[in-house]
């Protein structure tokens, strides 16, 4: 039985319109929402429980807010839904529309959208779907629509020299008049790491400097100043790196130009960014203070192009999945070509080279020496699997399964489909003037009930689909892809996609595999 709470959301984006900024702040939302509860007698034995998403778009359900609402309403917590209006809940009416219509429904939630009157409690909500989904359509193409133009607008302020992004790069910080001023403490830091390399000192040794100085990262001296800023890290401590001073080196805006657009969403509401060609960048010189001449910022990235003598493959098949032991960063693979000379493959860990705290391994790995590692158990495990038969048998029955249970959900699919029909005919009949409404009503219902039944059997199957293809704890059934990819004569990186979570290089220099199953019982 459900407990008597009530989940109220409160959702306000940095793309709302100023206009309806103040009914739509989250005050407001939550005024709304208490003022209904208390005005309803049936709420009063009911508890509420807030989640509020301030500043996050609502064109997608990628919100810390209503994630842990629907966590809860999934744990059984919650039984009732509250919101001020659609738009709040979500913008994307494909989205909203599925949870209105088929997730809400199954797990017994009401729904409650106060300024839209739509109550799942007490409303026909079939006969209100067609009007429900044209509100939230209209939410996802204001959506977009409001999106577009907030692009246009930054663009446009980006043109006038305006520095419109939330946080300033390392060594400025951010006027109130949308310029960029120096850091007078990190800009000295800026102004040491260009003259550094510009007298040929690499990039791991100007890190190296910094650490053993113990100068703050750009992270540790936002978190110092308690600046929010968003940004995923291995470690809670962090620590220079060759990559933090070429990010540095690489930025045009220390030479006082507006550099914006180097990228962008992949779509409207996406997480996701993609890069942007830099032809299509808007740059603006002498915009702002420079912290380095441009005679130095071209001088040293000259030299970065000259001295360049990496470069790394397109498919490698450990590519990203090497990882240090001791400090857990991801480890790059390097390949250096000299004249005459090339040479395999390597990974090292540079942080080693940083700070010695985290007990990295200093020792450069072969590539070949890994996938060696790799292909001898994967052939271990392949051998006891061909020799005991398993992977032909779980073929089989994977097969006799799948075939039985996709036979069952086209038929379920198929009945779900008719009965929507016959519920239409039966509305027209009703309509005009054929049927009651308590017989229509009754038979509207017997229907439902039936289309309830099929939904949660099509569940079931789906479900099964889902296990069949998967061992009894969860997993990919090895043994059958074991035999599919045997004899393993040389590593793929659709091996590794299959078999490796994760290669990690130990201080001594040793390897521990991770793989994607965890079960040995069904191999040895």
């Amino acid at each position: 039985m459900k407990n008597h709470v009530i989940g109220l959301y409160l959702r306000l984006s940095d793309e709302d319109d100023r206009e309806f900024q103040e009914s739509n702040s989250i005050t407001s939302q939550r005024e709304i929402l208490k003022n209904y509860v208390g005005s309803h007698r049936e709420f009063a034995d009911y508890n509420t429980v807030e989640f509020c998403d301030d500043g996050y778009s609502g064109t997608n359900f990628a919100r810390p807010g209503v994630q842990k609402m629907l966590e809860q309403v999934k744990a059984g917590v919650i039984s009732v839904i509250m919101v001020k209006d659609f738009s709040r809940f979500g913008r994307n009416y494909i989205e909203v529309g599925n949870y209105l219509e088929q997730v809400f429904p199954f797990l017994g939630i009401r729904f409650i959208s106060v300024n839209d009157g739509f109550d799942s409690g007490v409303t026909d909500f079939s006969g209100e779907f067609f009007d429900v989904a044209f509100k939230n359509l209209v939410h996802d193409l204001y959506s977009k629509d409001l999106s577009e133009k907030i692009i246009s607008v930054r663009q446009m302020k980006a043109r006038q020299g305006k520095f419109i992004t939330p946080y300033a790069p390392y060594g400025y910080l951010k006027s109130s008049e949308q310029k960029l001023v120096p850091d007078r403490e990190a800009a000295l830091v800026v102004r040491r790491i260009f003259h550094m390399a510009l007298e040929g000192i690499p990039k791991a040794h100007i890190a190296n400097t910094l650490n053993k100085e113990k100068i703050l990262t750009p992270l540790m001296l936002r978190r110092q100043r308690g600046e929010h800023f968003p940004c995923k890290t291995v470690n809670e401590k962090s620590v220079w790196r060759t990559a933090s001073v070429f990010s540095i080196l690489k930025d045009q805006r220390y030479v006082g130009d507006t550099v914006y657009g180097k990228v962008k969403p992949t779509a409207v509401g996406s997480g996701k960014d993609c890069a942007v060609p830099r032809e299509q960048w808007i740059i603006v010189p002498d915009t702002h203070e420079a912290i380095v001449s441009r005679e130095v910022f071209e001088k040293v990235n000259l030299g970065i192009q000259k001295r360049s003598t990496y470069h790394r493959e397109k498919e490698a098949p450990l590519e990203g999945k090497v990882r240090c032991a001791g400090c857990n960063h991801i480890i790059s693979r390097v390949k250096r070509i000299r004249v005459r000379e090339t040479k395999g493959a390597t990974y090292r860990c540079g942080i080693q080279n940083m700070t010695k705290e985290f007990g990295c391994c200093p020792q450069t790995i072969e590539e070949c020496q890994i996938e060696t590692v790799i292909l001898t158990l994967l052939r271990k495990m392949a051998a006891v699997v061909a020799d005991e038969g398993i992977a032909e048998a779980s073929k089989q029955s994977s097969a006799s399964k799948t075939e039985e249970t996709e036979k069952l959900l086209i038929k379920y699919e198929t009945e779900v489909n008719r009965l929507a029909s016959q519920k239409l005919e039966r509305y027209e009949v009703y309509k005009n003037g054929l049927l009651s409404r308590e017989a229509f009503a009754g038979e509207k219902a017997a229907l439902e009930e039936k289309r309830n039944i099929l939904l949660a059997e099509i569940e079931k199957c789906r479900e099964k689909l889902y296990d069949d293809k998967c061992t009894d704890t969860g997993e990919p059934d090895i043994a059958l892809q074991l035999g599919q990819f045997a004899p393993f004569e040389f590593l793929t990186r659709e091996m590794v996609e299959t078999f490796v979570e994760q290669v990690y290089i130990c201080q001594d220099g040793s390897l521990r595999i991770q793989w994607k199953f965890k079960d040995f019982s069904k191999i040895f």
